[in-house]
């Protein structure tokens, strides 16, 4: 784990060990927590928030977890959500949020690389054609 000295982090973190490898990141000026290289939670102002997305989104909504709202000065939502504090002494709870975040996390992962994909792909492909010595014809008939 980084050199944190916040004790809300490391805990949090702590409990979320039994996910994989977890790996704390400042940022936002708070902290980003990653799980085997996946980013799916974060910590500012001593809140956690996890990762969420269409198929977590009705369970987040149940249990009343607010969207993390980016400290800027406009309104900025991200798709993360709210832990509950009391879930940090409930770690069957937590942990089963943590999951879902964590499959939250690699859909993104994996939507944002097929992006990338088909970005790079794409760049290549026009990288790498060349023009054609090929006339082009035109069909014949009336008013061409």
């Amino acid at each position: 784990m980084a050199s944190v000295d916040n004790e809300f982090v490391l805990t949090f973190a702590e409990i979320l060990a039994p996910l994989g490898a977890i790996r704390i990141k400042r940022m936002f000026g708070g902290f980003g927590l990653y799980c085997d290289g996946v980013f799916f939670a974060i910590v500012a102002n001593d809140v956690a928030y996890l990762k969420g997305d269409e198929q977590t989104r009705k369970a987040y909504d149940e249990m009343g977890m607010a969207p993390f709202v980016v400290p800027s000065g406009r309104a900025q939502t991200l798709s993360y959500f709210e832990v509950p504090g009391e879930w940090i002494e409930d770690g069957d709870q937590l942990m089963a949020f943590a999951h879902m975040a964590l499959g939250a996390a690699h859909r993104a992962r994996t939507i944002k690389d097929a992006r990338g994909k088909r970005v790079r792909k794409t760049a290549k492909r026009k990288a790498t054609d060349k023009p054609s010595n090929k006339p082009v014809v035109k069909p014949t008939g009336k008013g061409g």
